[in-house]
């Protein structure tokens, strides 16, 4: 499964952007919380520049590290079941 670079401007992201509640229930989810893990297992250090970089409007970084990190069995499982869940 290969994340698109514009993922953060889709619709479905938009409408989960909307929705503070859900957003804070998904971040605080144990796949979340396994994502972030298995981020700083691979990214290390850069991970805190990359989420910076796309909190100001920058993804690339954090999209190519998921993207890295989705080339394991675990961790394309856990990105799978975080994109389903934000689809509901």
């Amino acid at each position: 499964m290969q994340l698109p670079n514009d993922i953060l401007k889709s619709p479905q992201a938009a409408q989960l952007l909307k929705n503070k509640d859900q957003v804070m229930k998904m971040m605080n989810s144990p796949d979340a919380r396994k994502l972030m893990e298995l981020l700083q297992q691979n990214g290390g250090a850069g991970l805190q520049g990359a989420a910076d970089a796309a909190l100001k409007g920058d993804p690339s970084k954090l999209m190519g590290m998921v993207q890295q990190l989705m080339h394991s069995p675990e961790g394309a499982k856990t990105v799978e079941k975080l994109n389903r869940d934000m689809m509901k």
